[in-house]
Parts: structure tokens; sequence; C-alpha cells
């Protein structure tokens, strides 16, 4: 660890010690002239006072994480399974967000969906910075580095996401999952889950904005949210396809039943995707869908769909690809 992310890492645990020293006469003038000392060094190194990364306009979109907690050796290591559970969530999450992101971009742009043959978003792990242990990545440079900038905003809005889920209730948790991509709340919850399971504090440091810090106690509580409140899980149901609206990317589905099954497509379908699908209007199929169930505190509860994929009933895989 280099002197800038040891002062880095300090400035950080002095604020946390500072809130909980309060008034204290003595405790507390103590802890702002070891902060402010810090923070002058920094200021001199070039880095903001609340980030842990190196503001680089150059540089690949990226963050990282931090760790503390029992599957945690200080600033020498931590447990295997606890960093590779944590980093293939935190990527399906990246994923997601920036499916979600680069649909909306396109969408302004001018077009409704991703160009054909695009990347799927992905992370690069580039390094393993120390403190409460860390992991470093970078988004995968695609489409020739035009997605840069949309990829560091879907990095932050993962990092909103889990802040957001830690800090809502049983009354307000509806309302901040409106705010995230359906396909995005699976990994979401198994992130959590994993840093309950291993007793890991979390921090979310970024080279443009403050480092954001969620104790155990408040994973704990958000993860307990989660599990109670909504399940998901993929469904296929048979019905005739009643089409789709390109622009919302809402769809139509009727049952044998008569019930109408309405959702939203996916993020990550592109236009031939959407074209292929909407060749099904009026005609029987399967559809492939994310079925979630959020538990309200008031009114019933009542399913969202995301399609995946929709087939003419009776196609073989082949034909359906």
């Amino acid at each position: 660890m280099n002197d800038q992310t040891f002062f880095q890492l300090q400035a950080l645990e002095l604020r946390e010690l500072l809130k909980k020293a309060g008034d204290d006469p003595i405790l507390t003038p103590q802890l702002r002239e070891r902060l402010d000392e810090a923070e002058r060094v920094l200021e001199k190194s070039g880095r903001e006072p609340g980030s842990l990364l190196p503001n680089d306009p150059g540089d690949l979109a990226r963050a990282a994480i931090f760790l503390r907690g029992p599957g945690v050796q200080g600033s020498l290591g931590i447990h295997a399974a606890l960093a590779g559970e944590a980093l293939i969530q935190y990527e399906r999450m990246f994923t997601e967000q920036a499916l979600h992101d680069e649909r909306e971009a396109a969408r302004q742009a001018g077009r409704q969906r991703r160009r054909r043959g695009t990347p799927v978003p992905s992370l690069l792990l580039t390094g393993t910075p120390r403190g409460s242990f860390g992991l470093e990545f970078v988004a995968q440079p695609t489409e020739g580095g035009t997605m840069v900038g949309i990829h560091a905003q879907s990095l932050r809005n993962v990092a909103d996401a889990l802040v957001h889920v830690a800090d809502s209730t049983a009354e307000t948790l509806e309302k901040t999952i409106l705010m995230i991509p359906p396909r995005m709340l699976s990994p979401l919850q198994k992130f959590m889950a994993t840093l309950v399971h291993y007793g890991a504090e979390l921090r979310l440091a970024f080279p443009d904005r403050p480092a954001k810090s969620l104790p155990m106690e408040q994973i704990k509580k958000a993860s307990e949210l989660l599990e109670r409140e909504i399940s998901q899980e993929m469904v296929d149901v048979s019905g005739k396809f009643r089409g789709l609206t390109r622009e919302s990317g809402v769809f139509d589905l009727r049952t044998p039943t008569g019930e109408v099954i309405t959702g939203t497509v996916a993020d990550e379908m592109t236009e031939d995707d959407l074209e292929r699908i909407d060749a099904l209007t009026n005609h029987d199929c399967i559809a492939t869908m994310q079925k979630t169930l959020f538990r309200k505190v008031t009114g019933p509860t009542s399913p969202t769909y995301v399609l995946v994929n929709a087939t003419p009933l009776g196609a073989s895989s082949s034909e359906a690809n």
C-alpha cells in the first residue's frame, strides 16, 4: 500500500471515529487534528479527500469495493469464497444496470435498443488495494470506448442502489425497488446475502466522488428485508402473444385460462430480438419470463414480469434461435 492510499484510508477511518466520539472534549480535538493532517497530504497528492481512487479523466470506468470483517484478514488477504462470490454478484449487478443504461442511451439517441452484436457489459479485476481488503475493477471497454461514460454512471448507479436498499424500511422498500432494473434484483439479493454470511462490512469507492460505507448491521437488515419481501423465479408460460410496443417495450400475453400477462421486455434484447418476437403477435407461443413478487405493506400482492424470450409453440431449440 503506497503512502497516498494509506492516508486516504486513514482519513476515512478518522471520519468514522469522529462520528462516534461526538463531543468528547479530549478525543474529538485529537481526531480532528489527525484528520486535518491526512487531508492536507491528500490535497497535495491531487486526490479528493473523500475518494479512494486517483481521479484521472483518461481512465476507464472503474470502482472498488473494500471489505472488512471475519472473512477478511486485516490488510493481508480475504477468504477466497467471499471475494469470488462478491465479485460474481457485483459484476452481475453491473451487467444488468449497464444493459439498462445502454438501452436508455440508445433510446435518447433515436434507437429503441442496443446495437446487434454489442458485447454484454462486464468487469475486469485490475487490483487488490489493501486497507480493509479491496477489490478494484474497471468496465470492459466496448464500442471503441464510447461506452465509458455510460458504464461509469452504471457503476455509480449500482452503488446508489446498494445504499438506497440498505437505507430502506418495509414501508419505503417498494419505492426503492422501482428505481432498480428488475433483472438486477437477484444478484443484489445474493450479493447482500454473501456479505451477511461472512459478516462483512462494505465500502464503495470511486475516483470522482466520496466513498460510501455500509456497516454489517445495516447490510444484515437490508438482506433480511429483501429475502422477506421479494421473490423471483424464471417461468415458461404458454399463450397467445398479443404484441409489444417498441418505444416502451411493454408486451401482452393471453394464457389459455384468459389471464392477460403484461410486462416489459428484457434490457438485453436487440432490435432483431424485438422483430422476431413481434412476429409472434396473435400466435401461440412459449414465453420465458422473470416473475417478481413483491409483498406490499398495504394492498394486494401482484407479480411483475420481464420477458426474456418467446418462441413459437412447438418450435425446436434450433428454430427458437
